[in-house]
């Protein structure tokens, strides 16, 4: 019965992992068409204009933040496995 798991699980993943690919590998004109044809209803897509590109406001230096950040997570992590570590030792 063991020996049928595995295999059975990566099968049927297999297929969900191939039918949801062909559901959004269908383009969207093929869609509208099967739904105005079989509930004759119309799907309406409304367009937006594009926005304009806005003037880039970096700075030279500004990833001192970003590196800070990654100290104090860095921090987070290390802090407790430090303290479990030397409890550890004590025991």
């Amino acid at each position: 019965m063991k020996k049928l798991i595995r295999p059975s699980t990566i099968l049927i993943v297999s297929l969900l992992l191939i039918l949801i690919s062909a559901a959004f590998s269908q383009s969207i004109s093929a869609r509208s068409y099967k739904l105005a044809d079989d509930t004759g209803a119309v799907l309406f897509f409304q367009t937006t204009a594009t926005p304009q590109p806005q003037e880039d406001k970096s700075e030279i230096g500004s990833t001192d933040n970003i590196t800070l950040l990654s100290f104090v997570l860095v921090a987070i992590i290390l802090i407790p496995i430090l303290l479990k570590r030397k409890n550890w030792e004590q025991i």
